[in-house]
């Protein structure tokens, strides 16, 4: 891929990017804090550098990776003469796309409360492989690799980091251990309850929280919001009946609990840009 020397030449439309820092360019993108507009990965492979995200600081030292994820604030304050990285980044509009989404959300919690990870020997050729592999991808004919493909090697990505941090992590901190349990517990109350409930005052209730803990607790260890979650849940279920069923949109409006076909589009409209009928006629 060319050398970037600007974060404005990305195009907005890239799902996904990967590349070689070979000459140490990548540093110099990220002199001043940046907001991500989506998800990053920086694997280093050589020398050391600080870094901050999201007001964090951490030392990211050859062989590690850091995580980034879309709308956290990333900086490179200091590196070595000989850091360089490999990278891969990806579009918030993918990785938040709804179903993706909810295959990820267990992950997030074990790295955002602990966004860099040191690797092993072992790990560090891995991922030098995987990184590689997925560069190599990039100039492949557009048709060849797709959507569903880059969204699966994020999906793997998420899931490779966050086992590896379950692994290194042996006494975990009593805040992070909560956390995750809230976050599990949510999904697990979600999944049962999202077809009738999307108050997140239920929620709260349910888990003998009050709705203002509960919301900062999800927003602060996903970095979405409590009705983010919920309606990923919602909107799967409608997309998975109207492209695979044959319900009328009235009967899966009423399958969701919405009092009538009308709050049903506009509240499906609101999360996807396309009314039931438009996204049923699809291809």
């Amino acid at each position: 891929m060319k050398r970037l020397t600007s974060l404005e030449q990305i195009s907005p439309d890239a799902e996904m990017m990967a590349g070689y820092d070979l000459i140490g360019n990548f540093r110099n993108l990220f002199e001043s804090p940046f907001q991500l507009p989506g998800s990053l990965f920086l694997l280093c492979v050589r020398g050391s550098c600080s870094i901050n995200i999201h007001l964090t600081n951490y030392e990211l030292q050859a062989p590690s990776m850091a995580v980034v994820f879309p709308e956290q604030f990333f900086q490179i304050s200091q590196a070595s003469k000989d850091c360089r990285f490999l990278f891969m980044a990806f579009s918030t509009e993918l990785t938040r796309e709804s179903t993706l989404f909810s295959k990820t959300l267990p992950f997030l919690p074990f790295i955002y409360d602990a966004p860099v990870i040191p690797l092993s020997g072992q790990l560090s050729e891995f991922f030098i492989d995987l990184f590689r592999l997925v560069i190599k991808s990039e100039y492949i004919p557009e048709q060849i690799v797709q959507k569903v493909q880059r969204q699966t090697t994020y999906y793997q990505l998420l899931m490779l980091i966050a086992n590896i941090n379950r692994k290194q992590q042996a006494t975990p901190r009593l805040h992070y251990n909560r956390n995750v349990e809230i976050v599990r517990e949510l999904a697990r109350y979600v999944i049962e309850n999202y077809k009738t409930e999307r108050n997140i005052s239920f929620y709260a209730d349910k888990m003998h929280l009050s709705p203002q803990h509960l919301s900062t607790t999800i927003k602060k260890t996903t970095g979405k919001t409590l009705t983010d979650i919920i309606s990923t849940f919602v909107i799967n279920d409608a997309k998975g009946k109207l492209k695979s069923t044959e319900l009328t949109i009235q009967e899966i409006a009423y399958s969701l609990n919405f009092p009538d076909i009308s709050f049903f589009g506009k509240y499906f409209k609101r999360y996807t840009g396309l009314s039931p009928k438009q996204f049923r006629q699809q291809q």
